[in-house]
């Protein structure tokens, strides 16, 4: 849609807004795809909460309420664009909405952007919808103490043991996984358009590295990530290399240190537990 189509729209929206009220507003923006009206059943009063459960923290969920809170859910799903294709990505959440004894279920990718693709769907219905959902959920894991700087420290204390024993894997056309579906203390921080970043970040230093998907039968070694404790300041994470070709197995442990605006990441011996550990 060009910009000038994008403006006629606009001006005729708040036209019709200003002579005849919000409900052919409404009618109109639904016709000309600027809203939906899938989710008219959440403004009838009838919803009694809305769970959103992590998809990869199956101990991690929230429930929403609060009139108002699910007033402001239903605009924004209201606002979002129906599409014909969901995105590739692998969902961040999990929606149920109840009504009574009914519950109608949706995943939803954070801040996903995927040119036509949904980030909210089930198996009948896909929506674009804006980020500003994101913000809702921010909000309600405000009570959350997630790690200062999480996207960065998280996955640069990863790369930098990949950087690290880069010439040791890349040998023998090795098929390195990297596994970080078992890091129970930071799953609820990963989301899936991060970790497509990542995936492209390991593929410059191993270009025959992928994560691990259910599938570590697939690969020659595999790079297990799990978190050791973390607070304002430190960030501490233990990383195993399994190398299954010549049967080595070898423990980093890994400490990061918040410094004026930076992180200083340390990668200890191998094999020998730091003092402060």
């Amino acid at each position: 849609m060009n910009k000038n189509k994008v403006l006629i729209i606009l001006i005729l929206s708040l036209i019709i807004t200003c002579l005849s009220g919000c409900t052919t507003y409404d009618k109109v923006a639904v016709k000309i795809g600027l809203k939906n009206n899938y989710f008219e059943y959440i403004n009838q009063n009838k919803v009694d909460k809305i769970i959103i459960q992590s998809a990869r923290d199956t101990g991690f969920r929230f429930i929403i309420t609060d009139t108002n809170a699910i007033n402001d859910m239903y605009k924004l799903l209201s606002n979002g664009k129906q599409v014909s294709e969901k995105s590739s990505l692998d969902p961040d959440y999990y929606f149920e909405i109840c009504i009574g004894d009914e519950v109608k279920k949706y995943e939803y990718i954070v801040a996903a952007n995927e040119k036509g693709k949904g980030n909210f769907f089930n198996d009948e219905v896909c929506f674009s919808i804006s980020k500003r959902l994101d913000d809702i959920i921010t909000q309600n894991l405000s009570f959350v103490r997630k790690p200062r700087d999480f996207q960065y420290v998280y996955y640069e204390s990863i790369l930098s043991i990949l950087r690290s024993n880069k010439d040791k894997m890349n040998e023998s056309d090795n098929r390195i996984g990297i596994d970080v579906s078992g890091d129970i203390d930071c799953l609820r921080y990963i989301l899936s358009t991060d970790l497509q970043s990542f995936e492209k970040n390991i593929n410059k230093v191993l270009p025959n590295s992928r994560l691990v998907k259910n599938n570590s039968q697939d690969f020659d070694i595999i790079v297990k990530v799990k978190n050791r404790g973390y607070n304002s300041t430190i960030f501490k994470t233990m990383i195993t290399v399994d190398n299954k070709k010549d049967k080595s197995f070898n423990t980093y442990y890994v400490s990061a240190e918040y410094n004026f605006k930076n992180w200083d990441i340390n990668i200890g011996e191998p094999n020998k537990i730091p003092e402060d550990w």
